[in-house]
Formats: structure tokens, sequence, C-alpha cells
């Protein structure tokens, strides 16, 4: 049985609150990200300099210190210096660090930065490790580089894409992992204070339990121990959990603030032929109102953030022809509300036939615009409540490709926030395209 790990750290424990810190700060990251690519952040390159203007961060170039830091800037506010003059890659993933470090509510008590002496608690790395996972998710957030998801998983790719798209090893190897389709994860380990190699933590691909876990003991034998340099990488088979053959493909990087001696990033990639199946949207040509299969069903799909009637030729407008009634429960919940749909907000309504209708409010305004008026962040929460609504009926999720009509988004994004919102939680999602003409 696996062992807990047990946090410490008095900052992420606050930071939490109870919940489990990576999946918090994956979901923070993630919740910033999105925000900002609505108000038009955009890449690749993703430019964490851009972020840190976007969240009113002032930035600071400075030749006299290592890499990059957050100090405190009056009361309770942050100022982000950084070295222009180290390599690009580094310097970005520094920036994207100590703009994770920002989400953490202590983090103007104290300078925090990436080498050189930070907070001298024994337990800090575990501060330093959610900040590492919170840059991955800044410098290549949900929806980029869909195009890497059948690439070759090797450190030795990795080095190369890191280079191509001047991102850290790091970030390379949690993006690559969360978009394979054969059971992996990307770890990171450190030497501890008891003298042991332990891993600090375990991203596994989508659907994957993987045997290793963090907080544990890496075996004095492990290939991990060999890549005890900076730039160093080992390659090797071994058992882990006793039985489980894997391939181990890792690299020597800078140490955590305050250590001398590097840590270990790479890859756990199974060797054995287990059953496993990447959670993955189901795609039909069809009507998603005329959703298919047994058991209770739910139609989800986009409306505007305005109470006018849905017009036009899209997916609400089918709904409000076809279902007056489905329109009229609508406009008499605003009504009682008094006021128009919020961003975010859900609306369910019976279509009968053991159907029910989400209308997802995720949409700012209506008619031609010059600018992308899905919101992705507004969709993130909707698609919440529509899971949660999922699971209490015990039903499938069907819609057409929301949100690449009027409202004009990137589907690759879409399509992965349906899959982690939705999919890696359980829920079975349909998505209908029509049929083309002629």
């Amino acid at each position: 049985m696996k062992k807990k790990f047990k946090w410490t750290n008095a900052s992420v424990l606050n930071f939490a609150e109870g919940a489990d810190p990576v999946a918090v700060m994956e979901s923070r990251a993630r919740e910033l990200v999105l925000g900002a690519i609505d108000e038009g952040w955009s890449g690749p390159p993703f430019d964490p300099l851009e972020l840190a203007r976007w969240l009113d961060i002032p930035t600071e170039a400075r030749g006299d210190i290592p890499d990059a830091r957050t100090v405190p800037h009056g009361e309770g506010l942050l100022r982000l210096e950084y070295n222009p003059m180290r390599p690009r890659g580094r310097l970005r993933f520094s920036i994207a660090h100590e703009i994770a470090h920002s989400l953490f509510a202590d983090c103007a008590d104290e300078i925090r930065h990436r080498d050189g002496v930070s907070a001298t608690a024994a337990d800090n790395w575990q501060l330093e490790v959610l900040c590492n996972i919170g840059a991955a998710e800044l410098l290549m957030p949900l929806g980029s580089f869909s195009e890497l998801a059948g690439e070759e998983l090797s450190i030795q790719s990795v080095a190369e894409l890191r280079r191509r798209f001047d991102v850290s090893v790091e970030a390379c190897l949690i993006r690559l992992t969360k978009l394979a389709r054969q059971p992996c994860a990307a770890f990171c380990a450190s030497l501890h204070e008891d003298g042991q190699y332990r891993l600090d933590y375990v991203i596994p691909a989508p659907g994957w339990a993987s045997p290793a876990f963090p907080g544990q003991a890496v075996s004095p034998d492990s290939v991990i121990l060999e890549a005890n340099a900076i730039g160093y990488t080992a390659i090797g088979r071994e058992l882990w959990g006793g039985k489980h053959p894997m391939r181990v493909e890792c690299i020597g990087l800078a140490p955590y603030p305050g250590a001398v001696v590097p840590r270990v990033v790479g890859l756990l990639i199974s060797e054995t032929a287990e059953d496993y199946h990447a959670p993955e949207i189901t795609d039909l040509t069809g009507d998603a109102l005329s959703p298919r299969g047994k058991g209770p069903k739910i139609v989800a799909h986009i409306v505007p953030d305005v109470g006018a009637p849905w017009g036009g030729k899209g997916f609400a407008a089918q709904v409000r022809r076809r279902f007056p009634a489905v329109w009229q429960q609508y406009k008499a919940e605003l009504t009682v509300k008094g006021r128009p749909p919020k961003l975010g907000e859900t609306f369910v309504a019976d279509l009968g036939d053991d159907v029910t209708i989400v209308h997802m409010v995720a949409q700012k305004g209506i008619g031609p615009s010059v600018q992308q008026r899905l919101r992705y962040a507004a969709l993130a929460k909707c698609l919440g409540t529509v899971g949660g609504l999922a699971k209490d009926l015990g039903a499938s999720v069907h819609m057409p490709r929301i949100g690449t009509g009027h409202g004009g988004a990137s589907w690759p994004l879409v399509k992965e926030l349906v899959t982690e919102q939705l999919v890696e939680e359980g829920v079975a999602v349909t998505v209908y395209s029509l049929p083309r003409a002629g």
C-alpha cells in the first residue's frame, strides 16, 4: 500500500487548505493562465514577463542576482527581479517560477528566489517543488503543444524539444506526460536530510495509476543516482514497487535554493503490457440534440452572457427553435434573477426521455467580433458544474464542438479542458460534428 506523502511546509499547508497541494497548484496556475488567455495573452512562446505585467507585478532587470526573485514591494505587494543575462530558456522558467510564488498568500513576507539563500526552513524544498510545477503549467499551458501528443518519450526527445520551444526541461517533461497516450510519469527526486534520494513529485499520464509516489525512497541501485551532476543523463530498466518493470530516463538539474546536490527529473515509462487506455473523448458524426447511448444523458452547450434570444445558425439557436419550452424556462429564470446571465453560470432544463440540457454561460456578448468571445475561465467553471451534475445523475455528457463557432475558441484547448474536467474524472463524453455537405 502506498504511503501518503505528508506535507509539512507552513506556506504549502496554508495554500492547499487540506487539499492535495500539487492538484491545487495545477488548478491555480491553470486558472491564472485561462484568465490571461481570455485577456489576450497568447503563445507559444508564452511570455512570462507579459504575464507578470498582466498581473500588475512590477518587473526589474538586474545583473547582480543569479536568476530571478520576488521581493516585498510596499505593504503586501511584490516586485519581480530577474537577470536578463541568463540563458533564455532558464530565465523564462525562473520568471514563471516566481509568478507561481505569487500565488501563495504569504509570498510578500520574505524574499524568495530559485538560487541563493531563501527561507531557511528545512522543508522549504516543498514550496520550490510546487512552484516548479506551477511554472511548467504557465510556460506550456493547457491546450498548447497538442501536436506533441504522439512524441517519443525519452530524455533525448525532451532535450531536443526544450531547445526547439525555448522552455525548461521540467516544463517539457510535465507537458509531454500530460499529453502521453502510454503509461508513464514525470518525476523529480532530490537528496533529503536522511541521506536518501526521495521522489518529490510524481505526475502520471492521464488515467494511469503509477506505482511510484511522492516521498518514496529511491533504491540505491537506481540509475537516478547516476544523474549526479547538472546536465548528466542516465537511462536504465528497473523494478518499481517490487514488480513493475519500468524504463527510467533522467537528467540532473540545478539544486533547490540552499542545497548543493543537484536534483533529478525524468520519466518513468512502464514496460508491461498492462491494459491501459488513455481517457478519451468519443467523436461521432451526428446531432448532439439526439444523443446516443443508454442511460441518463446531459447535453451541454454554450450560451452568451446576454438575455437576448439565441439567434443565427448556431447550436443554441437550434435549441431555442426545437425546444421552445426550454427557452421559455431560461427566460423565466433570468426574470426571477432580475439580471442578464453571468459568465460561469449554468442553467439546467429537462428535455425529456432521460435527457437534461445544461446552458453554460461562457461567451462574452453576441454578434461579429474581431476578438474571441469564448471565455476559457468561465467554461472551466461551467464544466466543473456539469461534471458534478453528471456524477449525481450517473449520466454521460454530449455536446457539439463547443466554443469554436461564434465563440472563436481553440478546439485543442477546449478539448483538453473537457477531457480534464470530465473524462479524467470518469464522465463519458461524446462530441458530435455534423456531416459535411456533399
